[in-house]
C-alpha cells in the first residue's frame, strides 16, 4: 500500500534514502518519452495568470545579472532570462537533454549536475524540481551555497501537504493500477485497499503531515511513476512539499524572507490551491 511509504525525512533509514536515490537517478538518465513533453506542455510563454511565480521571480532579475537554474530540466527559465539581460546558467543529470539545451538556447551555459560548480550567483532557481529530490535539506543547502552574499533564492513547487488532494505519485492498494481495473480483473483485496485508502487512510494522513513539525520533508518512497515505469505530470514526486518546511529551513540558515505565495497579491486561486512560491534572500 502506497500511503504506508510515506514518512517524514528524519524517519527513513539512511539506506532506504540511499536506495531510492539510485532508482530516481537512474530514472531521470533514463526518462520516458513523454516526459519533457508533458513538462513543457504551458512553458513556452509565462503569462501572470497562469505563471505568476514564474513573472515575479523574472521580475527580480536586472542587466548582467548571473542565474543559475538547478535542475533545469528543458530549461524554458533561460530565454526569459537573456530577454532581461541576465547570464543563464543551468544544471541537470541527462547528458543528451544538456546537449540539446545548448542547441535550443544558444548564449546559455548547461553544467552536468554532478560537476561541482565554484562560481557565486545572483539568483539561483528551483522551478519544479525539489519534489523530485529524495533529500530536500541537503538540496536546499546546495542551492544556498551557490548563492553569492545578499543574493536571492527562488523556490516554486507543488504544494502536496497544505494544498488540496493527494499527491499524484501516491497511489492507492496493492497496485497503481486504477480502481475500474482492479475491479474488472476481479483483484478484490486490492479494490477493497485502494477504496480504504482514498477514502478513509488518505484523509488521516493528511491530516497528519499538516500537524508535523515545519521541517518534517514527507517523502514518498514508493512514487507511482517507479511502480508503472511510466510518467504521469508529478507521479515522480519523492519529496511532498509543504511551504512551512522550506520556509524553516530558509530561516534557520539565516535568509530573510523576501516574498511567499501567501504574501504576493492577485494571484489566481487555483494557482494558490496547489502552488508554492518562496524568494528568499541570502544575508550578506
Amino acid at each position: 500500500m502506497s500511503l504506508q511509504h510515506l514518512h517524514p525525512l528524519s524517519l527513513i533509514p539512511e539506506s532506504e534514502r540511499l536506495s531510492l536515490g539510485k532508482n530516481m537517478r537512474s530514472f531521470y538518465l533514463h526518462p520516458p518519452a513523454n516526459y519533457y513533453p508533458l513538462a513543457d506542455q504551458a512553458a513556452d510563454k509565462y503569462t501572470p495568470q497562469e505563471q505568476p511565480f514564474h513573472c515575479h521571480l523574472a521580475e527580480q532579475i536586472s542587466r548582467g545579472d548571473r542565474v543559475l537554474e538547478v535542475g533545469c530540466g528543458s530549461a524554458h527559465f533561460c530565454p526569459v532570462i537573456q530577454q532581461r539581460g541576465g547570464v543563464y546558467h543551468g544544471t541537470d543529470l541527462d547528458p543528451h537533454l544538456l546537449e540539446n539545451n545548448r542547441q535550443k538556447w544558444t548564449g546559455g551555459f548547461f553544467l552536468n549536475a554532478d560537476e561541482p560548480i565554484h562560481e557565486s550567483y545572483d539568483m539561483v532557481a528551483s522551478l519544479y524540481t525539489i519534489e523530485h529530490i529524495v533529500d530536500p535539506p541537503s538540496y536546499l543547502k546546495l542551492l544556498w551555497s551557490y548563492a553569492r552574499p545578499g543574493g536571492k533564492i527562488g523556490i516554486i513547487c507543488p504544494d502536496f501537504i497544505d494544498g488540496e488532494g493527494i499527491p499524484p505519485s501516491v497511489y492507492f492498494g496493492c497496485t497503481p493500477r486504477r480502481l475500474r481495473q482492479k475491479i474488472a480483473s476481479w483483484s478484490l483485496l486490492d479494490a477493497g485497499l485502494h477504496l480504504y485508502e482514498w477514502l478513509m487512510a488518505s484523509k488521516t494522513w493528511k491530516t497528519q503531515a499538516r500537524l508535523s513539525p515545519p521541517g518534517a520533508f514527507w517523502i514518498n518512497l514508493d512514487p507511482r511513476d517507479l511502480a508503472t515505469r511510466s510518467h504521469t505530470i508529478d507521479g515522480d514526486a519523492v519529496h511532498l512539499p509543504r511551504l512551512e518546511d522550506i520556509l524553516f529551513w530558509l530561516r534557520k540558515s539565516g535568509a530573510k524572507i523576501l516574498h511567499t505565495s501567501r504574501t504576493l497579491p492577485d494571484i489566481p486561486p487555483d494557482i494558490i490551491r496547489h502552488n508554492c512560491y518562496v524568494l528568499a534572500q541570502k544575508p550578506l
